[in-house]
């Protein structure tokens, strides 16, 4: 496009409107730009609140008894009120907190019976995985699953209890993951994220933390043994003991 030709007594704009709709002006054509690299956006502030909140959740920082507000929290994490406001109401959907109108929000109760829904759909899952994983378990797998323990263990020692949670998620989510039905992994990963918030209670009781690293440990040793029923029993096993200390925390 040539340049746009000025008066010689200064700019006059219906002549300069006449020049940019001449249907003669030859503007780039699609695909005759160089392609532009794609901005990548960064987390957002939104996204930035939700996980720093739920970790607040699930590390035991935020208490059942207390009302919080957007406000409260924005101050806490030092962004502005909208982003938490919105991570909120997020947690609120997916049955992390119990909205209170005009209130703020409070940390959601759960109940005997949906604790022991929760872990009836637990025991279905992780039985009928492990059952037929025995079978192709890898020592690639046996790895990452020693790692997780490991961890535990010195999450333990650390008094470590957020990084203990994650630990424990990791090492039943990997043999989920191994299963590859991605349905199920939906289902288990709900599942662990909503339970997650009374982990810090349960593993609060005195040897709790001691226990569930045992239990681990019998998992793993009937998976490198390849026997499958002993594998089903160590983890129904460790599942009912933790629904019960659960149960005893409500």
């Amino acid at each position: 496009m040539g340049a746009i030709p000025y008066p010689e007594k200064g700019l006059d704009m219906k002549y300069c409107m006449q020049y940019f709709t001449r249907p003669n002006i030859d503007f780039p054509r699609r695909g005759s730009m160089k392609k532009i690299k794609k901005i990548e956006r960064t987390e957002t502030l939104k996204a930035q609140a939700y996980r720093n909140i739920r970790d607040l959740l699930v590390s035991g920082e935020l208490k059942f008894e207390r009302i919080y507000s957007a406000n409260q929290l924005a101050e806490m994490l030092r962004v502005s009120r909208t982003p938490v406001r919105e991570a909120l109401l997020q947690l609120a959907s997916e049955g992390w907190l119990s909205p209170l109108q005009s209130r703020g929000f409070k940390l959601r109760k759960f109940n005997e019976k949906e604790i022991n829904d929760f872990f009836e759909v637990r025991l279905m899952i992780e039985i009928y995985v492990i059952e037929r994983l025995v079978g192709s378990i890898e020592q690639n797998d046996l790895v990452a699953l020693e790692d997780s323990l490991k961890q535990m263990v010195r999450c333990t020692h650390r008094g470590d209890t957020l990084g203990f949670l994650n630990a424990d998620k990791a090492f039943h989510m990997n043999l989920v993951y191994k299963y590859k039905n991605q349905l199920l992994e939906s289902i288990m990963n709900n599942i662990r994220n909503l339970i997650s918030i009374l982990g810090e209670k349960a593993l609060s009781r005195f040897g709790r933390a001691e226990e569930v690293v045992r239990e681990h440990q019998e998992i793993l040793e009937a998976l490198r043994k390849r026997d499958p029923k002993e594998a089903a029993n160590a983890i129904r096993r460790h599942l009912d003991n933790t629904e019960k200390t659960i149960i005893e925390t409500l």
